[in-house]
């Protein structure tokens, strides 16, 4: 099973925009089409996100559905300890969380939107992918993930 940490900025997508390859992806790992990794430090910063005030303007969040979807991002993702911390490895220091998280989680495959990430490629033999290339690979291991 493909074990992959996906950015806060694609979860944060896959909240929002129900038709976006980041909506794809949660539904395959919801489906348990592959293993989520995180940390309390993505969990954070998508939680974050979610309140800030021209999120919350723009797209009507309700409380309680954030709630549900960090609530279900901390106990059926693959939550790291967060004991590993890696710094100046990322091009944004902001992203090292991201590479830590893969790392201690033993992930294969980063999954970002974050195009100066998408430009390490690889770290530790962890690729850096974008979302519609991991569709396409999980398309190419379950045809029906995304259906």
């Amino acid at each position: 099973m493909i074990k992959a940490v996906v950015d806060a900025n694609l979860l944060v997508s896959a909240f929002i925009s129900p038709f976006s390859y980041p909506r794809e992806i949660e539904r395959c790992w919801r489906k348990g089409e592959f293993i989520l990794v995180t940390s309390r430090e993505i969990i954070e910063e998508i939680n974050r996100v979610l309140h800030l005030p021209r999120i919350q303007v723009k797209y009507h969040l309700a409380e309680s559905d954030i709630q549900a979807f960090v609530l279900t991002l901390i106990h059926k993702g693959n939550c790291v300890a967060g004991e590993l911390v890696l710094k100046g490895v990322a091009p944004d220091p902001g992203d090292d969380k991201i590479i830590s998280c893969a790392v201690e989680g033993e992930a294969k495959l980063i999954v970002t939107g974050d195009k100066a990430l998408q430009q390490l490629r690889e770290y530790q033999g962890i690729k850096v992918i974008n979302a519609e290339e991991f569709i396409r690979l999980l398309e190419e291991h379950k045809p029906d993930c995304t259906k």
